[in-house]
């Protein structure tokens, strides 16, 4: 049996909430409101991470009350998984959809880069290609984020990085990040989350 494991990510890391192990490719989390954590508002929407490993983990968004259905291959949960289910978890998904496809777009172009390294034209327009790939992508976020203001999501969306490059920043994108501020601490003034982010403004 593989053992997976709950946690609740709060503004500080993570705190493991409950472990299951997986019997018949399936399994099953309860969480009840009295196993938050103190602070945490048990009516607001929490992130959730299911992991089998550190490196091996996946976050959804929800609400008490909710189910959420995932699927996904043990293998490699990030990538592989689909969520059926209320809207703040199907809009996690479809962020960490659109990220597996840049960085498979990424990892092509990295493999002919390793390739070619030697030609300057391939290098130059594996340069460009990749550029153009992250100019994409971070326009995504900002169109994500614009439609998604009320949710949690965005947070996300803002926060998203790969290979420790950050799409958006708080200080180029500050608009933004003052539109997504705003409407999140209409919807949650007392999330903790939210919280984190008016201390950054």
């Amino acid at each position: 049996h593989r053992q997976l494991y709950l946690s609740l990510l709060t503004t500080d890391g993570l705190v493991l909430l409950d472990s299951t192990n997986v019997s018949h490719n399936a399994f099953d989390f309860k969480l009840k409101p009295n196993e938050l954590p103190d602070g945490m508002n048990a009516e607001d929407p929490l992130f959730l991470q299911i992991s089998l490993s550190p490196e091996n983990a996946l976050t959804t968004l929800v609400q008490f009350g909710q189910t959420v259905e995932i699927n996904a291959d043990a293998n490699d949960l990030i990538r592989t998984y689909n969520v059926k289910g209320p809207t703040d978890a199907q809009l996690m998904w479809q962020l960490d959809s659109a990220l597996a496809v840049f960085v498979r777009h990424t990892d092509t172009l990295m493999q002919i880069y390793q390739t070619y390294r030697d030609v300057d034209s391939v290098r130059s327009e594996v340069e460009y290609k990749y550029n153009r790939l992250t100019d994409a992508h971070t326009q995504y976020l900002r169109e994500f984020i614009g439609q998604n203001t009320h949710s949690l999501s965005s947070m996300i969306a803002f926060y998203q990085i790969y290979n420790n490059c950050r799409f958006l920043e708080e200080k180029t994108d500050v608009e933004l990040f003052q539109l997504m501020v705003d409407s999140l601490s209409a919807s949650y003034p007392d999330n903790e989350y939210v919280k984190y982010l008016q201390r950054r403004r």
